[in-house]
């Protein structure tokens, strides 16, 4: 079997049929490949659409669990497959038709442990159709400390790239478990390790946003859960700078400032959760103190070819000159709550 695709489900009723829509409409034998679909406690109705879609295709596959939340979801997906490579996407994002067979075939024709892809942010629920399909990518095979280097602003999800399936049980990385961005520090460690990689410019999937989602969702208790996760995800990325240091990885340093610059980007978008939370200044000033104790705060290096547009530098500005965010603090989240002003 070439390809094992793994799909955390929750609550995703409203989603799942347009995902496997996508995945049963690709020009691939179903023999080369299995939907494993694990139902992480799902309270809604959507097992009842995915049943139908199994009755159907022989390759879907079906598991339950109690909620264990989807770091320790994507970890069964692991054991359970089969594949020689492995492909993670979430219940409510899908894919382009007929783009895995052009990704398989890159990847087995390069003997390639790592291959990443593009990706479309999209509203819309029916950009099946890619534009960038081709018979021949100009591209080339990385080391993966090369391929973090050549590609800065690769995204850090894990639904942007195929995995070789032994590559990945041989070295033993595993998504973090109970924590929200969960494939972060995943996604470094296993490029840092890879000695076959490779991007292609095709536009395979559709990352759907949606104000529902986890990064989206304003309720207070959830807020707090972010931003601890946020503050977490920092200190993981210094620890794992430090260690990137210490072992005397290639391309060190500028590893180590693509791991800065993606640590500065999360910190950055905490600001926006700060605001939306109930959280004092005096507890926001905690926060930035740690940050400022491993040179995080201020934020540097954040202006560039990503994030160019005047609203980041404004937004920067203020963020980097506390007392200035702090006077605003109240001001902007009353501005929220009446829905004068739109936060990321």
């Amino acid at each position: 079997m070439k390809l094992s695709i793994i799909i955390p489900f929750y609550n995703a009723e409203l989603h799942i049929e347009r995902c496997l829509y996508s995945l049963v409409n690709q020009n691939i034998d179903h023999a080369d490949y299995e939907i494993i679909i694990i139902d992480d406690g799902s309270t809604d109705n959507g097992m009842k659409i995915v049943e139908r879609f199994k009755d159907a295709h022989k390759n879907i596959f079906t598991y339950s669990q109690h909620n264990r939340g989807l770091g320790a979801t994507r970890n069964r997906g692991i054991k359970l497959a089969k594949g020689d490579y492995i492909y993670f996407i979430d219940a409510d994002d899908y894919l382009a038709f007929n783009t895995l067979d052009i990704i398989l075939k890159q990847a087995e024709e390069f003997h390639l442990e790592l291959l990443g892809f593009n990706t479309i942010a999209t509203k819309k629920k029916d950009l099946f159709i890619s534009k960038t399909i081709k018979k021949d990518y100009k591209a080339y095979v990385l080391k993966g400390v090369d391929f973090l280097v050549e590609y800065k602003y690769h995204r850090l999800e894990a639904w942007w790239y195929i995995i070789k399936r032994d590559y990945l049980l041989k070295t033993g990385f595993e998504f973090e478990e109970g924590k929200f961005m969960e494939d972060a520090i995943f996604t470094f460690n296993i490029f840092l390790e890879a000695k076959r990689s490779m991007f292609i410019p095709i536009d395979a999937h559709r990352y759907v946003t949606t104000e529902n989602s986890i990064m989206n969702n304003n309720n207070q208790e959830h807020l707090l859960k972010v931003i601890e996760d946020y503050i977490s995800l920092v200190f993981r990325f210094n620890s794992l700078s430090l260690e990137v240091t210490k072992n005397n990885v290639v391309n060190t340093s500028k590893i180590v400032d693509s791991i800065n610059y993606k640590s500065t980007v999360s910190i950055y978008f905490m600001f926006f959760k700060l605001i939306k939370s109930k959280m004092t200044i005096k507890e926001i000033n905690e926060i930035l103190k740690q940050f400022e104790k491993i040179n995080m705060y201020p934020l540097k290096n954040f202006i560039g070819e990503q994030y160019f547009h005047k609203k980041f530098k404004i937004t920067v500005f203020i963020f980097n000159h506390k007392y200035i965010f702090y006077v605003l603090l109240y001001p902007l989240r009353i501005l929220h709550k009446f829905k004068l002003i739109n936060l990321l």
